[in-house]
């Protein structure tokens, strides 16, 4: 079973409410995307600062070489160089972790973090990233830093050879919140997000295209059939594209309906619906052929962790349970090597206030239903970033932790934990 890339946060947040952010162009809690060359995708919510540092090589944190640890526990690594919430992460092929916001690679040989060349625009949320089958990590749309947050078409690339980002071509529809997909080909799909928000008004696009790594070039393709905003995108074995959920309409609450992109026709059909809604959900494909979609964000009257299981050779959906998350919102989700989810930290408590952030962490079981506590992070931290390295081990990096007074704050942290 091929790692995790990224850490997928879980919000139990009632609609039209930001996650501490105060971005006008988001009615909904903003998200980050990345894919990578591995069949789990997640997304990450919330409001994303960007720093960055243009030196290449300076290092933060003690040398903390991976040694064996006992099972279901977790143990400090070296630090960040930059304190940061909702930053995701993208595993390379070199197995090291890129952290495109903060401008920053961890290696696991050494626990060290070593800050890397910076994006040449700065984006603070909605942005996807994907490593392609080069090592090059493109990284496109999003809204940029600044006053005006505009949610831009711009696209680059990252080397990991050179430590650098260059310009690409630029996307034919600025978007936010997208999907973007790796395909056999080697091209990436996207589709759906959102445009800027104008007088309160945020359009949902349906439409899709495809980066084509040969030529910088983007080129239109078939438009969903559904507008979806904030879906999973999961590619199947056959090579199709499944993408499900995400918010659409007046109402901005999850949908169920569910479509197939097929590359050879560049066209999207209707399969079909889940038996839940899902927005912000965590995605996969599992070792049984089928894809799970799980949690999301909550809408009035749903369960925040409901699961639903898609077959692809029938194309219809079955529910699945309930996954057992660590906490009741801002947790963060990787599937492992075993096939099991890991769930870990998060916030418990009424919004906003009497909210506690956690160190818990659970494993769900797709197969079984279960749910098991296992070992707790040294940290506590919510909107952090979670990503499966080669070795099996899982880097919870960054994140929101809470002071003795218990006020949040950005941490530098990084830990892992061994399954």
């Amino acid at each position: 079973m091929d790692p995790a890339c990224l850490a997928g946060r879980g919000n139990g947040e009632p609609p039209g409410r930001l996650i501490r952010s105060k971005d006008a162009n988001y009615v909904r809690a903003a998200r980050v995307q990345v894919i990578g060359m591995h069949r789990w995708t997640l997304r990450s919510l919330g409001a994303l600062p960007v720093a960055g540092l243009l030196a290449v090589g300076l290092a933060a944190g003690p040398a903390a070489p991976v040694a064996a640890q006992p099972s279901g526990t977790w143990t400090r690594t070296g630090s960040m160089l930059t304190a940061t919430e909702q930053q995701p992460g993208v595993l390379l092929h070199d197995g090291q972790v890129l952290m495109p916001g903060t401008a920053e690679l961890y290696d696991p040989a050494t626990g060290r973090w070593a800050a890397t060349g910076a994006m040449n625009v700065a984006r603070t949320v909605g942005f996807t990233a994907t490593v392609l089958q080069d090592g090059q990590v493109l990284v496109a749309g999003g809204v940029e830093a600044g006053v005006n947050q505009t949610v831009t078409s711009g696209a680059e690339l990252y080397n990991p050879a050179t430590g650098t980002w260059a310009a690409t071509g630029s996307m034919i529809t600025a978007r936010q919140n997208q999907t973007a997909t790796l395909l056999p080909n080697g091209q990436v799909l996207v589709a759906g997000g959102g445009g800027t928000c104008v007088n309160g008004s945020c359009p949902t696009l349906s439409s899709a295209e495809l980066y084509n790594p040969a030529t910088g070039v983007w080129t239109p393709t078939g438009s969903m059939t559904v507008a979806r905003y904030g879906p999973t995108a999961t590619l199947l074995p056959d090579g199709q594209v499944l993408v499900a959920g995400g918010a659409s309409g007046s109402t901005a609450n999850a949908g169920s309906t569910a479509e197939l992109y097929t590359p050879a026709t560049g066209t999207w059909a209707a399969t079909g619906s889940m038996p839940f809604p899902h927005e912000g959900a965590l995605a996969g494909l599992l070792p049984s052929g089928e894809v799970l979609v799980a949690c999301g964000v909550q809408d009035p009257g749903v369960n925040p962790c409901a699961a639903d299981l898609y077959n692809p050779a029938t194309g219809t959906w079955a529910q699945d349970g309930a996954a057992g998350a660590s906490a009741t919102r801002n947790y963060s989700a990787v599937l492992l090597h075993n096939g099991q989810v890991l769930f870990s930290g998060g916030e418990n408590g009424t919004y906003p206030a009497r909210e506690t952030i956690t160190t818990a962490a659970t494993l769900w079981d797709p197969v079984t239903g279960a749910t098991t506590a296992t070992g707790s992070m040294t940290t506590p931290r919510e909107f952090h970033a979670l990503i499966v390295l080669p070795n099996g081990q899982v880097l919870a990096a960054g994140g929101e932790t809470q002071n003795k007074k218990g006020q949040p704050s950005a941490t530098a942290t990084a830990e892992l934990y061994t399954p």
